[in-house]
């Protein structure tokens, strides 16, 4: 027996009409799994079948879009089995984006792929409880690679792990370069992000909160080898975001100390030391989570520790545009009395006062002062 024969509408889609069938059998599944009452549970057997329509939509659109424009534009006659496969297929479609549309509350205008690709986050992502046997393999399907807030965090991770994974000083110079200071800075608040929403999609999908906490767990440990799926990223970017954090924050509240930075203020500190490291006329600006007399104050705690690190000559602790910055930013700071804060910035400058007034005359008639200004004058005359 011979081979069948195509039909003439058939060879007319030159070839194009094989991929519309296949496209048919798909979209009568779908429908009849979305008219089900227990959809949701159903489909969720069917990713497969759901990742192989977004994989073919594109294709199957070019295709039908081609097939109904000549069949329309030629009056190609409907009785014609091939002819009435093109005109199923495109109903079917609809039917299935206008289902999926109304499923998830979103525009049947939306391309089918888009849809699908929408429908699969939506069945990966339903509160479900996870057993401790499946909850590694659970993530991997949440997470997939393709998630842009995976990718994210995985460079972020890759960037904090190239800066943090080697020794680095508390107190010393702060030992990035202008390059990977700007990209640190710019990749914080991204990074940052991009695990949070990760962290929230895992938390979305645990309904009693076990998978959450045991990966949260397993992100104080050091990564054994190079990630290589979903999970692992989002373990690599955690722990050495963890890492850098803290790192980092021990090495602005060093340079502050005894004032103690709020969490609220520290990437905006941090970036400004980073900063002022180099170029000590870079200032610490006032922002809504930073009122101008906080930031002087902070930049008042710094320059006191910056003039008494040990790794600066002596000649170059106490120059005049030291004292003219401290002179001008304490003005600021008293317009706040600073609290608990202000009280131990007041504390270093006398500590500074005696220490360096002892055995001389400076300190005769001295009057102690709870304005800032005062006390760095007092300290200028004692220091010189």
């Amino acid at each position: 027996m011979g081979a069948p024969v195509e039909d003439e509408y058939q060879l007319r889609l030159e070839g194009r009409g094989v991929v519309l069938e296949p496209a048919r059998k798909r979209y009568y599944g779908l429908v009849l799994a979305l008219a089900d009452s227990g959809w949701e549970a159903a489909l969720r057997k069917q990713m497969p079948l759901l990742r192989e329509v977004a994989a073919h939509q594109q294709k199957v659109d070019e295709v039908l879009a081609y097939a109904v424009r000549r069949a329309e534009a030629e009056s190609w006659p409907t009785s014609n089995p091939t002819v009435r496969g093109i005109f199923e297929v495109r109903s079917l479609r609809d039917q299935l984006a206008r289902d999926l549309a109304r499923k998830l509350g979103r525009s049947a205008q939306e391309p089918l792929g888009s849809l699908m690709v929408a429908l699969e986050d939506w069945l990966l992502t339903i509160p479900r409880m996870v057993p401790p046997q499946q909850r590694w393999s659970t993530a991997v399907e949440v997470l997939p690679d393709t998630l842009p807030a995976l990718r994210e965090a995985s460079a972020f991770g890759e960037l904090l792990e190239s800066l943090f994974a080697r020794p680095l000083p508390i107190t010393g110079r702060i030992p990035f370069t202008s390059a990977q200071r700007e990209e640190l800075s710019l990749w914080w608040p991204r990074g940052q992000a991009a695990l949070v929403s990760l962290w929230n999609r895992l938390s979305g999908v645990d309904a009693i909160g076990g998978m959450v906490e045991d990966f949260r767990k397993q992100s104080t440990r050091a990564p054994l080898h190079p990630p290589r799926n979903g999970p692992e990223r989002l373990l690599h970017a955690a722990y050495w975001f963890q890492e850098a954090h803290a790192l980092l924050s021990r090495m602005a509240q060093a340079r502050v100390a005894p004032l103690v930075l709020e969490d609220a203020e520290f990437p905006e500190v941090l970036w400004w030391m980073f900063e002022r490291e180099y170029v000590p006329r870079i200032r610490l600006l006032a922002t809504e989570r930073l009122a101008d007399a906080r930031a002087a104050l902070i930049e008042v705690a710094y320059e006191l520790w910056d003039a008494q690190r040990q790794d600066i000559p002596e000649e170059e602790r106490w120059l005049a545009a030291r004292w003219a910055r401290l002179e001008e930013l304490a003005w600021r700071a008293d317009e706040s009395r600073g609290g608990a804060d202000g009280e131990r910035v007041r504390g270093v400058l006398r500590e500074l006062i005696q220490r360096h007034g002892i055995g001389s005359s400076a300190l005769r008639g001295w009057r102690d002062s709870s304005r800032l200004v005062n006390l760095v004058q007092q300290a200028r005359s004692v220091i010189g």
